[in-house]
Protein backbone atom coordinates (compact mmCIF):
# COMPACT_ATOMS: atom_id res chain seq x y z
CA UNK A 1 0.00 0.00 0.00
CA UNK A 2 2.89 2.44 0.73
CA UNK A 3 4.52 1.53 -2.73
CA UNK A 4 1.64 1.99 -4.48
CA UNK A 5 0.99 5.64 -2.54
CA UNK A 6 4.44 6.47 -3.11
CA UNK A 7 4.49 5.79 -6.88
CA UNK A 8 0.84 7.95 -7.11
CA UNK A 9 2.49 10.73 -5.65
CA UNK A 10 5.75 10.19 -8.13
CA UNK A 11 3.13 10.15 -11.34
CA UNK A 12 1.78 13.41 -9.40
CA UNK A 13 5.00 15.03 -9.73
CA UNK A 14 6.01 14.24 -13.13
CA UNK A 15 3.02 14.97 -14.88
CA UNK A 16 3.36 18.97 -14.70
CA UNK A 17 7.00 18.09 -16.06
CA UNK A 18 5.76 15.21 -18.91
CA UNK A 19 3.09 18.18 -20.11
CA UNK A 20 6.02 20.70 -20.91
CA UNK A 21 8.25 18.93 -22.46
CA UNK A 22 6.90 18.70 -26.29
CA UNK A 23 6.37 22.33 -26.18
CA UNK A 24 10.11 22.98 -24.36
CA UNK A 25 11.18 20.42 -27.21
CA UNK A 26 10.02 22.34 -30.13
CA UNK A 27 11.12 25.45 -28.44
CA UNK A 28 14.61 24.14 -27.98
CA UNK A 29 14.67 22.37 -31.26
CA UNK A 30 13.97 25.68 -32.71
CA UNK A 31 16.26 28.19 -30.91
CA UNK A 32 18.89 25.13 -30.46
CA UNK A 33 19.06 24.73 -34.11
CA UNK A 34 19.25 28.77 -34.91
CA UNK A 35 21.78 29.30 -32.32
CA UNK A 36 24.29 26.48 -33.49
CA UNK A 37 23.99 27.37 -36.46
CA UNK A 38 25.04 30.84 -36.13
CA UNK A 39 27.88 29.52 -33.87
CA UNK A 40 28.99 27.43 -36.49
CA UNK A 41 28.63 30.08 -39.62
CA UNK A 42 30.92 32.43 -37.42
CA UNK A 43 33.95 30.52 -37.73
CA UNK A 44 33.08 30.90 -41.88
CA UNK A 45 33.60 33.01 -44.97
CA UNK A 46 30.52 33.38 -46.60
CA UNK A 47 29.22 34.85 -49.55
CA UNK A 48 26.46 35.88 -51.51
CA UNK A 49 25.68 32.61 -52.85
CA UNK A 50 26.65 31.01 -48.87
CA UNK A 51 29.37 29.17 -50.24
CA UNK A 52 31.32 28.59 -46.93
CA UNK A 53 35.00 28.68 -46.30
CA UNK A 54 36.43 27.79 -42.74
CA UNK A 55 38.50 30.47 -41.81
CA UNK A 56 38.50 29.80 -37.58
CA UNK A 57 38.85 32.89 -35.59
CA UNK A 58 39.73 35.82 -38.56
CA UNK A 59 36.06 36.87 -38.55
CA UNK A 60 36.11 37.15 -34.27
CA UNK A 61 39.78 38.70 -34.95
CA UNK A 62 37.93 41.11 -37.95
CA UNK A 63 35.36 42.17 -35.61
CA UNK A 64 37.36 42.98 -32.41
CA UNK A 65 39.60 44.99 -34.26
CA UNK A 66 36.89 47.13 -35.93
CA UNK A 67 36.51 50.64 -34.03
CA UNK A 68 33.11 50.76 -35.04
CA UNK A 69 32.35 47.48 -33.33
CA UNK A 70 33.96 48.30 -29.98
CA UNK A 71 32.11 52.18 -30.30
CA UNK A 72 28.77 50.37 -30.64
CA UNK A 73 29.48 47.66 -27.95
CA UNK A 74 29.94 50.10 -25.43
CA UNK A 75 27.09 52.65 -27.29
CA UNK A 76 24.87 49.36 -26.57
CA UNK A 77 26.54 48.82 -22.66
CA UNK A 78 25.40 52.13 -22.28
CA UNK A 79 21.93 52.15 -24.08
CA UNK A 80 20.96 48.70 -22.20
CA UNK A 81 21.83 49.78 -18.79
CA UNK A 82 19.78 52.98 -19.29
CA UNK A 83 17.06 51.39 -20.82
CA UNK A 84 17.12 48.51 -17.88
CA UNK A 85 17.30 51.66 -14.93
CA UNK A 86 14.51 53.61 -16.26
CA UNK A 87 12.19 50.28 -17.75
CA UNK A 88 12.90 48.61 -13.98
CA UNK A 89 12.12 52.10 -12.41
CA UNK A 90 8.81 52.53 -14.92
CA UNK A 91 7.72 49.01 -14.65
CA UNK A 92 7.70 49.17 -10.73
CA UNK A 93 5.74 52.51 -10.55
CA UNK A 94 3.35 51.10 -13.02
CA UNK A 95 2.81 48.10 -11.49
CA UNK A 96 2.08 49.66 -7.99
CA UNK A 97 -0.20 51.74 -9.04
CA UNK A 98 -2.17 49.02 -11.15
CA UNK A 99 -2.52 47.31 -8.21
CA UNK A 100 -4.14 49.52 -5.99
CA UNK A 101 -6.63 50.99 -8.72
CA UNK A 102 -9.94 49.62 -7.84
CA UNK A 103 -12.28 51.52 -10.31
CA UNK A 104 -12.48 50.25 -14.06
CA UNK A 105 -8.80 47.84 -12.85
CA UNK A 106 -9.73 45.81 -15.58
CA UNK A 107 -9.64 48.40 -18.22
CA UNK A 108 -6.89 50.10 -16.64
CA UNK A 109 -4.73 47.12 -17.10
CA UNK A 110 -5.69 46.31 -20.56
CA UNK A 111 -4.96 49.72 -21.94
CA UNK A 112 -1.62 49.40 -19.94
CA UNK A 113 -0.55 46.46 -22.37
CA UNK A 114 -1.16 48.21 -25.71
CA UNK A 115 2.62 49.75 -26.48
CA UNK A 116 3.49 46.14 -26.42
CA UNK A 117 0.76 44.90 -28.99
CA UNK A 118 2.35 48.10 -31.78
CA UNK A 119 5.27 46.84 -33.51
CA UNK A 120 8.61 48.16 -32.85
CA UNK A 121 8.50 50.25 -36.77
CA UNK A 122 5.05 51.39 -35.50
CA UNK A 123 6.29 52.76 -32.15
CA UNK A 124 9.45 54.59 -33.55
CA UNK A 125 7.83 56.24 -36.06
CA UNK A 126 5.09 57.56 -33.95
CA UNK A 127 7.99 58.70 -31.55
CA UNK A 128 9.46 60.39 -34.50
CA UNK A 129 6.88 62.36 -35.01
CA UNK A 130 6.49 63.56 -31.57
CA UNK A 131 10.39 64.56 -31.79
CA UNK A 132 10.38 65.95 -35.40
CA UNK A 133 12.23 68.88 -35.43
CA UNK A 134 10.10 71.04 -37.87
CA UNK A 135 6.28 69.42 -36.70
CA UNK A 136 7.02 67.27 -33.62
CA UNK A 137 4.62 67.69 -30.97
CA UNK A 138 7.11 68.36 -28.17
CA UNK A 139 8.52 71.31 -29.83
CA UNK A 140 5.15 72.67 -30.77
CA UNK A 141 4.79 72.74 -26.70
CA UNK A 142 8.31 73.89 -26.25
CA UNK A 143 6.94 76.84 -28.66
CA UNK A 144 3.42 77.35 -26.73
CA UNK A 145 5.54 77.69 -23.56
CA UNK A 146 7.98 80.33 -25.02
CA UNK A 147 10.90 77.73 -24.68
CA UNK A 148 13.58 76.66 -27.41
CA UNK A 149 12.59 74.27 -29.64
CA UNK A 150 15.70 71.42 -29.82
CA UNK A 151 16.79 68.94 -32.91
CA UNK A 152 15.39 65.95 -31.04
CA UNK A 153 17.20 63.49 -33.49
CA UNK A 154 19.45 65.88 -34.95
CA UNK A 155 21.71 66.08 -31.52
CA UNK A 156 23.71 63.00 -30.79
CA UNK A 157 23.05 63.35 -26.81
CA UNK A 158 19.45 63.73 -27.67
CA UNK A 159 18.76 61.28 -30.13
CA UNK A 160 20.60 58.79 -28.07
CA UNK A 161 17.85 59.57 -24.66
CA UNK A 162 14.77 59.67 -27.15
CA UNK A 163 15.93 56.18 -28.44
CA UNK A 164 16.39 55.13 -24.79
CA UNK A 165 12.59 56.50 -23.72
CA UNK A 166 11.24 55.05 -27.14
CA UNK A 167 12.46 51.51 -26.04
CA UNK A 168 11.42 51.75 -22.81
CA UNK A 169 8.44 52.48 -23.74
CA UNK A 170 8.04 49.81 -26.32
CA UNK A 171 8.88 47.35 -23.26
CA UNK A 172 8.09 48.39 -19.89
CA UNK A 173 4.29 47.08 -20.46
CA UNK A 174 5.32 43.18 -20.61
CA UNK A 175 7.72 43.81 -17.59
CA UNK A 176 5.40 46.01 -15.78
CA UNK A 177 2.68 42.72 -16.04
CA UNK A 178 5.44 40.32 -14.81
CA UNK A 179 5.84 42.61 -11.70
CA UNK A 180 2.12 43.19 -11.20
CA UNK A 181 1.68 39.38 -11.16
CA UNK A 182 3.88 39.41 -7.89
CA UNK A 183 2.21 42.03 -6.09
CA UNK A 184 -0.76 40.16 -6.86
CA UNK A 185 0.38 36.98 -5.33
CA UNK A 186 1.30 38.92 -1.58
CA UNK A 187 -1.00 37.90 0.62
CA UNK A 188 -3.54 41.32 1.70
CA UNK A 189 -3.19 39.50 5.13
CA UNK A 190 0.78 40.77 5.43
CA UNK A 191 -0.30 43.93 4.08
CA UNK A 192 -2.83 44.66 6.81
CA UNK A 193 -0.21 42.77 9.91
CA UNK A 194 1.88 45.66 8.83
CA UNK A 195 -0.23 48.37 9.05
CA UNK A 196 -1.92 47.76 12.39
CA UNK A 197 2.16 46.92 13.57
CA UNK A 198 2.57 51.44 12.34
CA UNK A 199 4.81 50.60 9.24
CA UNK A 200 4.77 53.05 6.73
CA UNK A 201 3.77 52.62 3.39
CA UNK A 202 7.66 52.93 2.26
CA UNK A 203 8.83 50.32 5.04
CA UNK A 204 5.82 47.51 3.46
CA UNK A 205 7.33 48.54 -0.04
CA UNK A 206 10.84 47.97 1.03
CA UNK A 207 10.73 45.18 3.43
CA UNK A 208 7.45 43.45 2.79
CA UNK A 209 6.58 43.80 -1.41
CA UNK A 210 9.99 43.98 -2.89
CA UNK A 211 11.74 40.70 -1.09
CA UNK A 212 8.40 39.23 -1.88
CA UNK A 213 8.43 39.79 -5.52
CA UNK A 214 12.38 39.06 -6.07
CA UNK A 215 11.39 36.05 -8.32
CA UNK A 216 8.89 38.09 -10.75
CA UNK A 217 11.72 40.81 -10.80
CA UNK A 218 14.54 38.70 -11.46
CA UNK A 219 12.30 37.48 -14.59
CA UNK A 220 11.00 41.25 -15.22
CA UNK A 221 15.23 41.88 -15.74
CA UNK A 222 16.02 39.16 -17.76
CA UNK A 223 13.49 40.59 -20.36
CA UNK A 224 14.33 44.09 -20.21
CA UNK A 225 18.09 43.08 -20.68
CA UNK A 226 16.73 40.76 -24.12
CA UNK A 227 14.52 43.48 -25.18
CA UNK A 228 17.16 46.19 -25.26
CA UNK A 229 20.16 44.20 -26.29
CA UNK A 230 17.75 42.80 -29.36
CA UNK A 231 16.37 46.54 -30.13
CA UNK A 232 16.83 46.83 -34.22
CA UNK A 233 13.40 48.04 -35.74
CA UNK A 234 12.79 50.80 -33.21
CA UNK A 235 16.30 52.52 -33.83
CA UNK A 236 15.95 51.80 -37.25
CA UNK A 237 12.88 53.11 -37.96
CA UNK A 238 13.91 56.33 -35.51
CA UNK A 239 17.29 57.18 -35.85
CA UNK A 240 18.77 54.57 -38.59
CA UNK A 241 22.01 54.77 -36.11
CA UNK A 242 22.33 58.28 -36.61
CA UNK A 243 23.04 61.14 -36.07
CA UNK A 244 26.60 60.39 -36.14
CA UNK A 245 26.45 56.88 -35.48
CA UNK A 246 25.04 58.26 -31.99
CA UNK A 247 22.57 54.95 -31.53
CA UNK A 248 24.08 52.90 -33.57
CA UNK A 249 24.18 49.89 -31.26
CA UNK A 250 25.65 46.17 -32.02
CA UNK A 251 21.90 44.75 -33.21
CA UNK A 252 21.87 47.34 -35.99
CA UNK A 253 25.38 47.27 -36.89
CA UNK A 254 25.01 43.20 -37.40
CA UNK A 255 22.41 43.79 -39.96
CA UNK A 256 24.55 46.06 -41.45
CA UNK A 257 27.10 43.93 -42.04
CA UNK A 258 24.94 41.08 -42.73
CA UNK A 259 22.25 42.31 -44.99
CA UNK A 260 23.85 45.38 -46.75
CA UNK A 261 27.76 44.15 -46.96
CA UNK A 262 26.72 40.72 -46.76
CA UNK A 263 29.27 39.52 -44.95
CA UNK A 264 27.66 36.87 -42.99
CA UNK A 265 30.15 35.09 -41.00
CA UNK A 266 31.02 38.52 -39.42
CA UNK A 267 27.73 39.15 -38.99
CA UNK A 268 27.44 35.61 -37.02
CA UNK A 269 29.79 36.63 -34.52
CA UNK A 270 28.42 39.89 -33.82
CA UNK A 271 25.04 37.42 -32.82
CA UNK A 272 27.65 35.48 -30.92
CA UNK A 273 28.36 38.75 -28.84
CA UNK A 274 24.85 40.15 -28.21
CA UNK A 275 23.73 35.60 -27.27
CA UNK A 276 26.87 35.97 -25.24
CA UNK A 277 26.17 38.79 -22.96
CA UNK A 278 22.16 37.71 -23.20
CA UNK A 279 22.86 34.21 -21.33
CA UNK A 280 25.24 35.62 -19.35
CA UNK A 281 23.03 38.27 -17.94
CA UNK A 282 19.87 36.09 -17.64
CA UNK A 283 22.29 33.72 -15.73
CA UNK A 284 23.01 36.25 -13.53
CA UNK A 285 19.77 37.30 -12.55
CA UNK A 286 18.64 33.72 -12.27
CA UNK A 287 21.16 32.92 -9.72
CA UNK A 288 20.49 36.33 -7.60
CA UNK A 289 16.85 37.18 -8.00
CA UNK A 290 15.06 33.82 -8.20
CA UNK A 291 17.62 30.78 -7.12
CA UNK A 292 18.70 32.80 -4.13
CA UNK A 293 15.09 33.94 -3.41
CA UNK A 294 14.32 30.14 -2.76
CA UNK A 295 17.39 29.19 -1.39
CA UNK A 296 16.25 31.40 1.79
CA UNK A 297 13.11 30.47 1.95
Amino acid sequence: MTMMTGRSAISRHAIPYLLIVPGLALVLGILGYGVVAGIVLSFHKVDMFMNRTFVGFENYVTIFNDARFRASLLRTLLFVVASISLGLLLSLVFALALRVVTFGKRFFRSLSLVPYFVSGIAAAVMWRFLFSTNVGFVNLVLASLGLPEQSWLGDPVLAFVVAVMANCWFMVPFSTLIILGGLLGIDKDIFDAAKIDGASPTATFFRISLPMIKPMLGVALIWLSYASFSTFDIILALTAGGPFHATEVVSLYMYQIAFQQLDFGEGAVLMVVLLTFNVVLSLVYLYFFVLGANRYR
